[in-house]
């Protein structure tokens, strides 16, 4: 999926994005995968990895082992070959199954041969943060200055409650909670701030849950991220600006939150203080025309994913688009239902789901974001 190529209208609503900021910024994606063997049916390779990050035109990216049911020694290998291989693009962290024996023994051996921090998945990997050998991971995380990256996305009870006693028990270790963090994002904005070792990444492709995390969460502890191969990098790049623009992000803050920051981390360095969560303020009254389509472009996400055909909710999302609204909310309407036609079309010419899926999900943060502006864009 990393080589799937994006489609001209979601490379345009990209470039408008990136030329919107007036500089370049230092892209350093924290979330990719490298692997072969995982249930899911999903494969990267490095170089796989390298060309997703060329086709955006980012620099760098964090990278560790997908699900590997047969243990993560050859699999952390590869990761760490990978990176010293790749004239320091590629960063790996090492991935342990904590209810794996000599679990411990691993992450030592791994940070001996260059790993950069750590990669826990509890869903995948059949374990709660509780677990005694997940507080042993993090300790040792913590005496480097180092990260745990865990997934953070659906199924993971009790999470901001862990996480929150792990970073206070740790306060040295940089815990980075993933996919925005959504099974407890709502409980962590007050823990957030009293401690300084809490990020976030943005390997997610959902509005509200990108929109509460950027207005709810300090900007120094959002950082940039993809999930490639599962999560093209143009589109995620999209969403990301879309989102800080949002919220009235600086450019200085975005620097750090597009990858600055992220290097601190890894390097074992004092995270910069960007400032307080925006508020929720910020993102202004509801509307409702925008929500609409934003809702019907996640359910189409979904059939998509399921290999279930997902032209009706997109054809409900085209409806959602019909409005008495003026001014630039109709021409932001106008460009959004052009992006849903034309994902329309790609369906009707023989394409995947999939094929229209990056149009789809543009059209979605575009209508949830109307303080953003209209992207002036040809599509």
């Amino acid at each position: 999926m990393p080589l799937r190529p994006a489609a001209d209208d979601l490379v345009a609503l990209y470039r408008a994005g990136a030329a919107a900021v007036g500089e370049d910024l230092p892209w350093f994606d924290a979330h990719t995968h490298i692997g072969q063997n995982d249930p899911d049916g999903q494969k990267a390779t490095a170089e796989e990895i390298l060309a997703g990050l060329d086709a955006v035109g980012h620099a760098r990216a964090l990278t560790f082992a997908m699900h590997e049911p047969a243990g993560y020694r050859e699999a952390n290998d590869v990761v760490l070959d990978a990176a010293a291989a790749s004239a320091g693009r590629l960063v790996g962290l090492a991935r342990v199954a904590p209810t794996a024996d000599g679990a411990l023994d691993e992450a030592r051996r791994c940070l001996d041969a260059g790993a950069r921090g750590f990669k826990l998945h509890p869903r995948s990997d059949g374990f709660a943060l509780t677990h005694p050998v997940v507080e042993q991971v993090v300790a040792l995380a913590a005496e480097r200055r180092l990260p745990v990256l865990f997934h953070a996305g659906r199924g993971i009870p009790q999470l901001g409650s862990a996480a929150t006693a792990l970073a206070e028990r740790h306060p040295d270790a940089r815990l980075i909670l993933a996919h925005a963090g959504i099974s407890d994002l709502g409980l962590l904005p007050s823990a957030v701030g009293r401690l300084g070792n809490i990020f976030f990444d943005t390997s997610w492709w959902h509005p509200s849950d990108m929109l509460q995390l950027f207005a709810t969460i300090p900007p120094g502890r959002i950082l940039y991220a993809s999930d490639m191969p599962y999560g093209p990098g143009m589109f995620s790049a999209f969403a990301f600006l879309r989102c800080a623009a949002a919220v009235g992000t600086p450019t200085a803050a975005l620097r750090e939150m597009a990858g600055g920051q992220l290097a601190r981390v890894l390097a074992g360095e004092d995270p910069v203080d960007l400032g307080p969560a925006p508020g929720v303020g910020v993102l202004g009254l509801r509307w409702i025309e925008g929500e609409r389509v934003a809702s019907y472009a996640a359910v189409a996400l979904q059939l998509a994913f399921r290999e279930v055909d997902p032209g009706e909710p997109i054809a409900l999302a085209r409806y959602a688009c019909q409005s008495e609204a003026d001014g630039p909310r109709a021409a932001l309407l106008a460009l959004v239902d052009r992006l849903l036609e034309r994902a329309q079309q790609r369906l009707l010419d023989g394409g995947e789901g999939l094929d229209a899926l990056g149009s789809v999900l543009a059209a979605g943060f575009l209508a949830a974001t109307p303080g953003a502006g209209v992207p002036d864009v040809a599509v």
